[in-house]
């Protein structure tokens, strides 16, 4: 997915952790050509950003949408809640609030262009988080 000169050399992590229903994660996670950590959000033509409750340091009566900060941090203190039975989240969820503290970490939304059936490429947008 991040094919763009831009991310050339970039690796996907493919073993992410997936969870039963695929909420409560993020879409992808990459690590870039200097082991930065990407975290991909993609979406579909006429896919939107959603909201969900904050969780973890932030109050669960605290609404979130995807492209935040702080929808970064719900996700990761979800992936610390499982890291008791998985230990590929705990590493992840590590490895993000590192990134978070050094301003390493980028964000960014791959979204489907609209098409007739084949694919007609995608537009890359990234997230301000810091």
């Amino acid at each position: 997915m991040l094919q763009l000169k831009e991310f050339e050399g970039a690796r996907e992590i493919t073993d992410l952790p997936d969870t039963p229903n695929g909420s409560r994660r993020f879409d992808q996670l990459w690590r870039d050509k200097d082991g930065n950590l990407v975290i991909v959000e993609a979406k579909g033509p006429k896919g939107v950003l959603l909201w969900r409750q904050g969780y973890g340091e932030l109050d669960s009566r605290t609404s979130v949408k995807q492209g935040t900060l702080e929808y970064v941090r719900t996700i990761v203190a979800e992936m610390e809640e499982r890291a008791t039975f998985s230990p590929k989240d705990a590493k992840y969820a590590a490895e993000i609030k590192d990134a978070i503290a050094d301003e390493t970490l980028r964000y960014v939304l791959v979204q489907a262009t609209e098409n007739t059936g084949q694919y007609a490429g995608a537009e890359l947008r990234h997230f301000k988080i810091f």
